[in-house]
């Protein structure tokens, strides 16, 4: 299931939330210049073991608004917390990947 948070005014984050019923929560963020679809193949194998796969896309990439400004890190980071607000998480795991340029 996708949606769309709103990280702050007029700016909208992609989410892909597959199996959102599980306590087992894995959230995944990709790298430049890739989007959610990186872990695809994790989306399709992890939640038949029971695992939440939540995917975002970041500012600037994929599905998620592509704003003139924002793109620090401290920006990005802020992006992430909000969508970690949003869905109320406590306790999940982080998985980061950079793309292979």
């Amino acid at each position: 299931m996708g949606y769309y948070v709103e990280v702050e005014p007029g700016v909208n984050i992609y989410v892909e939330d597959v199996n959102p019923s599980s306590a087992k929560t894995i959230l995944f963020i990709h790298g430049w210049p890739a989007n959610h679809k990186l872990f695809e193949y994790q989306f399709d194998v992890l939640p038949a073991l029971g695992y939440r796969c939540i995917g975002i896309d970041l500012r600037g990439f994929g599905k998620s608004d592509k704003p003139w400004l924002g793109y620090s890190y401290d920006r990005l980071a802020d992006d992430v917390r909000a969508v970690v607000d949003a869905l109320k998480l406590q306790s999940f795991t982080l998985v980061g990947r950079r793309s292979a340029v």
